[in-house]
């Protein structure tokens, strides 16, 4: 027995067709055939014979170039993490901790040590505490790159001014500082770029 006109017949065989129905018209059209209606099964038949057409009959295109390569690049990204078996990064490899009494401090000129703190090779960047003695300085340097310093404890004289605990500092790249000193010595922490050695007269 029909329970729609010839019109609805139509359309919901063709929405079926394309997978436009929801779950409840689907059900619904899908119980009509089982009861043996000829017509819309005949209907459905014709649309899916078009369909079946239409996802054939785009034209081959040409991928852009940076569309093959970006694919050709995860495909290598997923190649290399599978090699290696494992799709995600190790979680505890993502986090670091280091402890006060961790790490290990180096003199790198008389009253001035420093220790390292991280490495980010991705951005070429050292995060390094540095120690001074009360009275010792850093000569005349250039920067190579952006430097950030942050002072936690003591004195600490830049740029003609005198810095203390809380207190932020940044050179540019290219900038020149005077020399830096202590007076009464100092704690702060660098942030600087990674193959740049502060403490080398030669960058002067």
């Amino acid at each position: 027995m029909h329970r729609f006109s010839d019109e609805e017949m139509a359309e919901r065989a063709s929405l079926y067709a394309l997978g436009a129905l929801s779950q409840w018209e689907a059900r619904a059209f899908e119980e009509h055939l089982s009861e043996g209606c000829e017509s819309c099964s005949e209907e459905l038949e014709s649309f899916r014979a078009v369909t079946q057409s239409l996802a054939l009959g785009a034209a081959e295109a040409e991928p852009p170039v940076h569309v093959r390569s970006r694919l050709l690049s995860l495909a290598a990204q997923e190649g290399a993490s599978k090699s290696t078996g494992s799709l995600r990064p190790d979680p505890s490899q993502m986090l670091l901790t280091l402890r006060a009494d961790e790490g290990r401090w180096q003199d790198v000129a008389k009253g001035i040590s420093i220790k390292h703190l991280f490495t980010d090779p991705q951005h070429g960047m050292v995060t390094t505490l540095v120690r001074m003695k009360p009275g010792t300085r850093i000569p005349l340097h250039r920067h190579r790159g952006i430097e950030q310093c942050y002072v936690i404890e003591g004195d600490f004289h830049a740029a003609n001014q005198k810095l203390g605990p809380g207190d932020f500092h940044c050179a540019q790249a290219g900038s020149v500082h005077e020399p830096v000193y202590t007076v009464d010595g100092a704690l702060v922490l660098i942030i600087a770029p990674q193959d740049y050695d502060g403490f080398s007269p030669g960058h002067a």
